[in-house]
């Protein structure tokens, strides 16, 4: 369990609530890109490679963080960490996937570029890095406090200044700021400097931080949307004022002249010029705008200019202009405004009406022609009497009057300077065209020209946004301690109450649950599974593969439980099923016990392996005679130890025998230490003889252990309890060492008898054997000569190799070896040939059965025949009969042993 730690907390946080806001307002400007492609406002404010700079760096810290258990997890952030670092690089170069320009300066995603490697490297876990990774995390997440100090100055500068500083838009700019803050604090909290990870937190705070802070962002840019729709608003309102009155001032100075062009048509001849000329002066009086009027013939020749006093003569300009010279080519009959090409050089447009007049010399007489009357007027004098001049506004509004040539609201032509501002720093709101009766097509912009108000706004609402993800992050923080606490609750409760690698029920939780139904229900089962020959699977792969088979053990036994039962880890490799209302129904235990039995010799695949195993079942029903739970449990344990002795694999229901044989195997084990110090142990001697001449030439020391009746308790009672006990190695030392001491005292009555000697295959086994046999030999002063130690197959237990070795050198000094009991072992005749030994003892098994198995009698002369080709004695067990001693002769075996030729007598009664 982790205990609360705040700082780390904290930190953990820290991380979420801004790897969360950082994927999310990328994700969202870039949907709002998608969704809402007619407003490009806001995703105009920051380069498409900043958006998806921001969703890979929250998500691969995000990844990094909550999935770093994972390779695939971890690969997969490092992936997205990369993609930030190719989307900072095209960012530095100018976001060529972008059809506009944020005017991000390139130094901004440059102090990014630290930020985005450092999320590459997948660097193995805290306790497990090098010194150079650990130096390199500490490092990144040093630089990204920096970024993140110095993008908090960066937002309290813009509050200041009141403009934009990374970006055109102030929105942008803000954002940028914002972006900065979030990812150096979420990649300064990855790893905590590269300590150690920093705590999981819960998937109730996860989920909150995910909704919260989404809210929160799409309120953020729900408020950008508003305020950049209603200036779009403006925009549309703005150029359609521009058209409006554009058009009614286009109307009213072409119906102007050409009421005035219908007057010169009706003037009589004789009063024409005279009439012509006081038209001419009241217009140029009366009509601020018009600086010139110019009559041109049918075939283009001037054939009067009237001016202001203070203007100069336009005659020569307009004559030579090529836009004016085209309109006179068209159908003069139809009135027209043009825009001259030699009205660009100057600062304030001018335009030129131009209509038709149809002089007529006399009533009745023939047209002579159609001339053109042209009106040059004073684009800003004109529009100064138009409302449009009077509306305070921060937005401008420009119409292309020619291909490049564009002219602001008040009637000057757009300079350079204007150009350069309008791109590097007003903000276009809106393009359109404007269609007028006699211009239709005019292409139209809005800017918003000044940014003070809109800076303004934009700071308040990213107040509003940043305040909001703190207030997030204030919650979530409040909400983690709580959960926190209330996990850490359970989690302390849990592992009271339950085993920490599987997840079952603990030996405490199972017995008070044994207890509480033990009581009420009286009708309690108890299934004791123990695997068998599980410590040697721990001993040769790994304690961690020993604990995935015990894992997947408990998921398969899960899956085997019944109604109204209840799985527990007892021990080690032990588990306890406990069943309710089961012990009036055994046969359903049994078949349960069998259903386990077969689960459990399922192949368990970990990593490379594949392991069987098996296990013994001991079943424990409540009866009257059980007076506690805890005896309930131990009969269920005697009765899988009892499986266990019947061979593994098995399943035993208790009986009242076992607890006896329990009882007196106890006392027994008690009885035989208590005779092994006390030297209450004696050895018998069976004489061995040769089968040509059947006589004597050797004795086998047999371990008997004397009553204080007189009986005798049988080796096969005690030598096994010794070998599970671990008695076996002092006995052995002890038969050992008696019978060295009793081979000297026999030499010295018979000098040709040697002295058979049984070593158990866990003494042999231990490392300091050969050792203890030599000094054995010399502290009794017994030739090595006049032993013969038996060993029985299971020598071969502990490995063929490290046998031979001992036996190699055993034989070195003077000891000769027989192989005991051969053929009831489970070693293969290929043993044979390898084994360093002298003699091969047929087993008394076979010798009992060769009068009535014709098998036995195969075997024990391909056995003569195999060892003697490989220049082995051969020594017959169990010979009780002389048509037994004569058969093994017959077939060429060398020595033989059995109650035919004597019983086994102490050394004096031999």
């Amino acid at each position: 369990m982790n205990i609360i730690n705040t700082d780390l907390q904290a930190r953990a946080v820290l991380q979420l609530v801004t790897a969360t806001a950082l994927f999310f307002a990328g994700a969202l400007i870039f949907g709002y890109r998608l969704l809402e492609p007619t407003q490009q406002l806001l995703y105009h404010s920051i380069s498409s490679s900043f958006q998806v700079m921001m969703i890979a760096i929250g998500a691969s810290v995000l990844l990094r963080s909550y999935k770093r258990d994972r390779v695939n997890y971890r690969r997969l952030s490092s992936l997205l960490g990369g993609i930030a670092v190719l989307a900072v690089i095209d960012g530095s170069m100018g976001s060529l996937f972008d059809s506009f320009d944020a005017q991000i300066p390139p130094y901004v995603y440059l102090i990014f570029l630290p930020l985005t490697l450092s999320l590459i490297p997948i660097f193995p876990p805290a306790d497990q890095r090098r010194a150079w990774q650990q130096e390199v995390i500490k490092i990144s997440a040093g630089y990204a406090l920096l970024v993140a100090s110095l993008s908090f100055g960066v937002l309290l500068l813009h509050l200041i200044l009141k403009s934009p500083i990374l970006a055109k838009h102030p929105t942008g700019s803000l954002v940028i700021c914002v972006a900065g803050i979030l990812a150096g604090v979420a990649i300064y909290s990855v790893s905590y400097r590269g300590r150690r990870p920093l705590p999981k937190l819960s998937a109730a705070s996860a989920r909150f931080t995910s909704l919260a802070v989404f809210l929160v962002l799409a309120f953020g840019i729900g408020m950008f949307h508003t305020e950049m729709s209603d200036l779009k608003i403006q925009g549309d309102r703005t150029i359609k004022q521009l058209r409006d009155s554009r058009i009614a001032l286009g109307e009213t100075h072409i119906k102007l002249f050409q009421r005035l062009g219908e007057r010169w048509e009706l003037y009589p001849y004789a009063a024409h010029s005279r009439l012509m000329e006081v038209d001419i002066n009241a217009y140029l009086q009366h009509i601020e705008a018009l600086e010139a009027l110019l009559l041109v013939s049918p075939d283009n020749e001037v054939v009067f200019e009237r001016l202001k006093p203070s203007r100069s003569s336009y005659m020569d300009e307009v004559m030579t202009d090529p836009v004016v010279r085209e309109a006179l080519e068209k159908n003069p009959q139809v009135p027209e405004i043009v825009v001259p090409m030699f009205a660009v050089d100057e600062l304030s447009a001018k335009i030129i009406v131009r209509v038709g007049v149809d002089f007529v010399e006399s009533p009745g007489e023939i047209d002579t022609g159609v001339y053109s009357l042209l009106a040059i007027l004073d684009v800003r004098a004109m529009l100064n009497s138009s409302l449009v001049s009077a509306v305070e506004t921060d937005i401008e509004t420009y119409t292309e009057v020619m291909p490049g040539i564009w002219m602001d609201r008040s009637g000057f032509w757009v300079s350079e300077t204007t150009r350069n501002y309008l791109e590097e720093t007003a903000i276009r709101l809106e393009l359109g065209t404007m269609d007028m009766y006699y211009s239709r097509g005019v292409p139209v912009m809005a800017y918003l020209y000044q940014l003070d108000n809109l800076q303004e706004t934009s700071n308040l609402q990213m107040l509003i946004v940043v305040g909001g993800i703190g207030l997030v992050l204030l919650v979530v923080l409040a909400v983690e301690r709580n959960v926190t606490l209330e996990v850490q609750g359970r989690q302390l409760f849990y592992q009271a109450h339950h085993d920490a690698l599987t997840g079952l029920m603990n030996r405490s939780s199972i017995e008070a649950y044994i207890g509480r139904h033990f009581h009420d229900s009286q009708d309690v089962t108890v299934l004791f599974i123990d695997l068998d020959g599980f410590t040697l699977i721990n001993d040769s792969l790994g304690l961690h593969v020993g604990d995935a088979i015990l894992v997947q053990l408990a998921e398969r036994l899960q899956g085997q439980q019944p109604r109204r039962s209840e799985l527990a880890r007892f021990a080690s490799d032990e588990f306890i099923m406990v069943l309710q209302g089961a012990v009036n129904f055994p046969e359903r235990v049994s078949t349960l016990a069998e259903d386990i039995m077969l689960t459990v010799a399922q192949p368990y695949l970990i990593d490379e392996h594949k392991i069987y195993l098996t296990a013994s079942v001991g079943v424990a029903h409540q009866t009257g005679d059980v007076r506690t739970p805890l005896e309930l449990i131990q009969r269920a344990d005697m009765a899988m130890h009892q499986a266990k002795r019947l061979g593994y694999n098995h399943v035993q229901e208790y009986d009242k025998s076992m607890a006896q044989r329990l009882l007196s195997t106890t006392a027994m084990r008690s009885s035989l230490q208590e005779a092994i110090e006390q030297d209450e142990l004696e050895l018998h001697y069976q004489p061995i003889v040769r089968c040509n001449d059947q006589r004597a030439i050797q004795v086998e020391a047999l371990l008997r252990w004397q009553q204080a009746d007189g009986s005798y308790i049988p080796p096969s009672e005690f030598i096994p309890l010794a070998e599970m006990t671990g008695q076996i190695v002092p006995l052995s030392e002890w038969v050992f060492r008696r019978a060295c001491q009793d081979a000297v005292k026999l030499q010295q009555r018979e000098s040709k008898f040697r002295m058979s000697v049984n070593v158990s295959a866990l003494h042999f086994n231990r490392a300091n054997f050969v050792d203890f046999v030599l000094h054995t030999l010399a502290e009794t002063g017994c030739h090595a000569q006049w032993l013969e130690l038996e060993l029985t197959e299971s020598i071969l237990l502990e490995g063929t190799q490290y046998a031979i070795e001992r036996l190699q050198r055993l034989r070195q000094h003077g000891l000769t070896i027989a192989l005991d009991d051969f053929g009831t072992g489970f070693s293969s005749l290929s043993y044979l040939k390898r084994l360093p030994i002298d003699t091969v003892k047929i087993d008394r098994s076979f010798i009992a059965g060769i009068r009535h198995h014709k098998s036995d009698r195969v075997l024990i002369d391909s056995v003569i025949k195999i060892a003697q080709s490989l220049d082995f004695a051969v020594l017959a067990e169990g010979i009780e009969t002389p048509q037994q001693a004569e058969f093994v002769t017959d077939l060429g075996c060398n020595y033989m042993q059995g109650y035919y030729f004597g019983r086994p007598v102490p050394l004096k009664n031999l």
